[in-house]
């Protein structure tokens, strides 16, 4: 029971830790993102490096989306593992791989609507479409 239990806590553990990360960055990142374009820390994609304002506009812009579905993510992944708590480990395992993978899918729909939004408001030189 022991080890089911531990099992039980390091899949609540793998599929919290993206939505927490998401969600902690979103505040950073609605906030405007780090002050200065840099290949460390940040939403980092060629449109969004072009210059301070398409760095600005991605980082506000991806921050929201991130806050939304982490915030959704935090809680639907805590409620549906506590749900599953008592339940055999094939499907608790199956359902925490379910979860994280529908996370890591959305993660990158984040992004996807990120370049779109960054491709529609800034023509390739990064001067907002009039």
């Amino acid at each position: 029971m022991v080890i089911i239990m531990n099992l039980w806590f390091y899949m609540l553990f793998i599929d919290l830790l993206l939505p927490i990360i998401m969600f902690m960055s979103s505040f950073i990142f609605v906030a405007g993102g780090p002050k200065n374009i840099n290949n460390i820390f940040g939403y980092r994609t060629g449109w969004s490096m072009i210059n301070k304002d398409t760095w600005t506009f991605a980082h506000e812009f991806c921050g929201k989306l991130w806050m939304k579905f982490g915030g959704i993510f935090i809680l639907a992944s805590g409620i549906i593992m506590l749900c599953l708590i008592k339940t055999d480990q094939r499907v608790f395992v199956s359902v925490a791989f379910a979860i994280f993978f529908a996370e890591f899918v959305t993660l990158f729909v984040t992004i996807g609507k990120t370049e779109k939004a960054l491709s529609n408001t800034f023509d390739r030189k990064g001067n907002r479409k009039k």
